[in-house]
């Protein structure tokens, strides 16, 4: 079967041609549109000159505006003029265009950065580096009013932005050691940091950025300082020891400190000191410039500058001048003693040294070499540039005064003079006087001293220990430390109130010797006493009144004239107005014994003189007559032989009597009439023709009437014996005269005239019964 096929014609459509036709004008229109956006948004190009361009890459480095892309790098070329730069070309968008192509604009490259004080940038390494804008002005408008620019050089680090809320301040300083971004603390309060750090003038200019928050904190007064990481003191007193914040400890930073009483700051141009440490704060901002020509062996921050024993600075830095062998040393001296400076100050080096003189300045060995600072005036002058640094001590102010002695003296130039320990003086120099063998000593006494001297004062040499030792006690004294090393001098000045009318003085040779002068310097008058024996007084041996000590001895020397020994004694005034013509002197050293039987009579003095020995003396007649210095006294052995001679005066009676022996008769043996003593042996002898011992009695004024011229004397030892058968019967006179001996007298009971003085008499052994009857009856005649 046949399909009959219908054909169909088929009309071309007018609508799918329009709208062929349509689509090349869609194209077009798109085309045009993204043409217009592309140059839209296309921008200019602006000329940055980098002088590092690595990193850069174009088409691809973007130019950002606080982390929004405003701009391409669009070309890279090397600088036609200078081969060391590069000019970037980079297309800024049209919307940005006047907000970066504008003078002052500041462009910089952003890279990752890691420093001691920054890490910053590290997002480049995963975007890639950029170059960042900073307009130069933060108002829109302001902007728009600034000159266009299109050609720029791009600054090394990212600027500061002093638009910034906030302030910003300068601080100078003469050392480097700080980074930028090191932390600005206020009482260990980071406040801010440093932004900037330059070299200007010598000096190195900080420039430091405190927050919005904290600015008022800055006053004008406000003080800064370098904030050490670690603050290490060490002194012999001990160890301080600081660590402040961990970025400080990294890089350092600043510290500030302000008077909360005080206004902000408002001069914001004003530079600052910034300090080395807190501590330089309280140093005068300008050096003190110190120059010598010798080797100093100072050390920068180490040696000190000292006044009176007080550190008031020290040596910040040094500089030695090659041509001129000059040194110059930069000292900083404490604010609160600027004054110093002006009372013509003098600066002497100070070098510790170690020697056997020098053991008492010990403490400088730790101390090292320092410079010391002296007050020359009291009056305030002008602050001289430059100082000179001395090695020598300055020149004091002295009184020259001359020390004699006829001794040989360890001391030698220098050697110290003492007053209470302290030293006041010097000794400049020794020498021989030129016409004799005496020394001369030339002692400077320093100004502030001399009013101790004056002319009762007493030189002596200081031995390194002095021991006084008596009986009633034992000191001990001993000299300075130097004294065991050297003799020294010292002296003492008994009135302090009294004038200096000499310049010359005795130097005693010992500090014994200075006391034994000493003494001798009180009230008192100067006797003599003539001595048989120079043994009978020793030199040491004083003078006693009652038993106090009322002087002593001075001295003794042999008389040709008397042939005794003249002792020259000393007796304080206080004692010598009861020296009289009728004073008597006496030992009373020892002690005396008295036997008999009855008793046994010990009678000593007081150990002291028991041992030394002592001289007493007793005035028998108050109302006698004065005697002048000087005056010669007898000297008596005892108080026993002063009595004896008062006792046998001129008014007794002296006789003689004849025995054929001594037999125990002696001085002082007894004269008894009736057992009853009248007298006693005064002195006896040998005859001069040798027939007979010659007694000479002394009878009591007041019993020489009892003997006459037919008077009888017997030796009254002489006993008798008789016996008998009832027994044996003694007879004699005492048993005291038995033993010790004696005479007896007797007178007939028919008396005659009184006897002649110095009148002879027989010495009977034997006494005759008839004897004992005479009963006399006596009538003073």
């Amino acid at each position: 079967m046949d399909e009959k096929i219908e054909q169909v014609s088929v009309k071309k459509s007018k609508k799918i041609v329009f709208l062929i036709w349509l689509l090349p004008f869609i194209a077009l229109l798109i085309s045009t549109s993204m043409l217009y956006n592309h140059f839209e948004k296309q921008g200019e190009e602006i000329e940055i000159y980098f002088n590092n361009a690595e990193g850069f890459v174009v088409d691809k480095t973007p130019l950002k505006y606080k982390g929004i892309k405003i701009g391409i790098v669009s070309n890279i070329e090397v600088d036609e003029k200078n081969i060391n730069r590069f000019l970037v070309k980079v297309e800024v968008d049209n919307k940005a265009l006047s907000l970066v192509a504008k003078k002052g604009t500041k462009f910089w490259k952003v890279e990752p950065k890691a420093t001691l004080t920054e890490i910053s940038g590290l997002n480049t390494i995963f975007s890639g580096i950029y170059i960042e804008a900073m307009p130069s002005a933060q108002n829109i408008e302001e902007i728009k009013k600034l000159e266009e620019q299109y050609t720029f050089n791009a600054v090394s680090e990212k600027p500061i932005n002093y638009l910034q809320d906030g302030l910003f301040i300068d601080l100078k300083s003469s050392n480097g050691t700080l980074e930028v971004g090191a932390p600005v603390l206020y009482k260990s309060f980071l406040v801010g940091k440093i932004v900037k750090k330059n070299l200007k003038d010598n000096n190195v200019l900080y420039t430091i950025f405190i927050e919005e928050e904290y600015k008022s904190l800055v006053k004008e007064d406000s003080s800064f300082w370098n904030v050490n990481a670690i603050d290490l003191k060490a002194s012999l007193s001990g160890i301080k020891f600081k660590v402040n914040t961990l970025a400080s400890l990294i890089a350092g930073g600043i510290a500030f400190d302000s008077d909360s009483l005080k206004e902000p700051l408002v001069n914001t141009s004003k530079v600052f000191n910034l300090y080395s440490s807190k501590e330089d704060i309280d140093y005068l901002p300008d050096y003190v410039v110190l120059e010598t020509d010798v080797e100093h062996g100072l050390e920068k921050d180490f040696s000190k500058v000292l006044y009176n024993g007080i550190e008031i600075g020290y040596v910040d830095d040094l500089s030695f001048v090659l041509e001129d062998k000059q040194s110059f040393i930069f000292v900083k001296i404490k604010k609160e003693f600027a004054s110093l400076l002006k009372s013509n100050p003098y600066f002497e080096l100070k070098k510790p040294t170690i020697s056997l003189e020098k053991l008492e300045e010990l403490p400088n060995i730790v101390k090292g070499t320092y410079i010391s600072l002296t007050k020359r005036s009291k009056n305030e002058g002008e602050i001289k540039d430059i100082y000179t640094l001395h090695n020598n001590p300055m020149k004091r102010e002295i009184l020259e005064i001359v020390l004699k002695s006829d001794d040989t003296l360890k001391i030698e130039k220098d050697s110290p003079v003492f007053f209470k320990d302290i030293k006041v003086g010097r000794v400049k120099s020794k020498k021989l006087h030129s016409k004799s063998d005496e020394l001369r000593v030339n002692v400077e006494i320093f100004k502030e001293y001399s009013y101790l001297v004056n002319s009762t004062s007493i030189f002596y040499i200081q031995s390194p220990v002095e021991i006084n030792a008596s009986l009633e006690n034992i000191s001990f004294k001993t000299a300075p430390l130097s004294g065991f090393i050297n003799s020294s001098i010292a002296f003492d000045t008994k009135d302090l109130s009294a004038k200096r009318t000499i310049n010359r003085f005795y130097l005693f040779p010992s500090y014994e010797k200075m006391l034994e002068q000493k003494y001798f310097l009180q009230k008192g008058k100067r006797y003599t006493l003539s001595l048989d024996n120079a043994n009978n007084v020793l030199k040491s041996n004083s003078i006693y009144y009652k038993g106090i000590e009322a002087g002593k001895v001075v001295s003794k020397k042999y008389n040709e004239k008397t042939k005794k020994v003249d002792a020259q004694i000393f007796v304080f005034e206080k004692y010598a107005k009861y020296i009289n013509e009728s004073t008597k002197f006496y030992s009373i050293s020892g002690f005396d014994m008295d036997f008999s039987l009855e008793k046994v009579n010990i009678k000593t003095q007081s150990l002291n003189t028991l041992v030394k020995g002592g001289i007493s003396f007793i005035s028998l007649d108050e109302n006698a007559k004065k005697v002048k210095s000087f005056h010669k006294f007898d000297f008596y052995k005892s108080l026993d032989e002063v009595l004896k001679e008062q006792r046998f005066n001129e008014n007794g009676l002296r006789v003689v009597v004849l025995a054929k022996s001594k037999s125990s008769l002696k001085e002082n043996s007894p004269v008894f009439y009736r057992q009853l003593q009248i007298g006693v042996v005064e002195d006896y002898s040998l005859a001069k023709d040798g027939t007979s011992i010659e007694l000479q009695l002394y009878i009591d004024e007041k019993f020489k009437y009892l003997v006459r011229k037919n008077s009888i004397f017997y030796n009254a030892t002489a006993f008798g014996m008789e016996v008998s058968l009832l027994g044996v019967k003694v007879t004699t006179e005492t048993l005291e005269t038995l033993i010790s001996g004696g005479i007896s007298l007797v007178t007939p009971t028919e008396y005659k005239e009184q006897a002649d003085s110095m009148m002879s008499f027989p010495l009977y052994n034997d006494v005759e019964e008839e004897w004992l009857n005479w009963n006399p009856k006596f009538e003073k005649l």
